[in-house]
């Protein structure tokens, strides 16, 4: 009779873990994204390429930003803190990292959210010393990455 609760007790035990965790599942951001920071067919959107590595919850790496109609990269980092679906932006250009225009930096902050295999949100860019390499502020802070 011991014999048979116990069973009954594992199989429960079974029962119980197959039905599957309340934890949301873990997301990867590690990999290359790449899409439109500002709105597309705008004339002022600049084409945005984040390849990212994570580790735990801080996601970084090389960011290039380009106006297609100029072809004028930018390049630089972007860092980012992941929480849940939620990831906190940080983005830096520093002078020297645009051919020609030397002096030219870019800096940003936004959030977004992380759905698959989409990162969407705003992010908020302010340019110094760029004029003339037509790289300037989107007119929508608005931006979708895609893996």
């Amino acid at each position: 009779m011991k014999l048979r609760w116990i069973c009954y007790l594992v199989l429960a035990a079974l029962v119980g873990a197959c039905g599957g965790s309340t934890e949301p599942s873990a997301v990867n951001l590690t990999g290359t994204w790449s899409g439109v920071l500002g709105q597309p067919q705008s004339g002022a959107a600049l084409r945005l390429t984040w390849t990212a590595t994570q580790t735990g919850s801080t996601v970084s790496g090389p960011v290039t930003l380009v106006k297609p109609a100029l072809n004028v990269p930018a390049t630089g980092t972007m860092t980012g803190t992941l929480s849940g679906g939620q990831l906190t932006l940080t983005l830096s250009v520093p002078a020297g990292a645009v051919p020609v225009y030397l002096s030219c930096t870019i800096v940003g902050t936004g959030s977004a959210v992380v759905t698959g295999e989409t990162i969407s949100g705003n992010l908020q860019t302010t340019f110094t010393n760029c004029l003339g390499s037509g790289l300037e502020t989107p007119a929508s802070p608005q931006f979708t990455l895609n893996k």
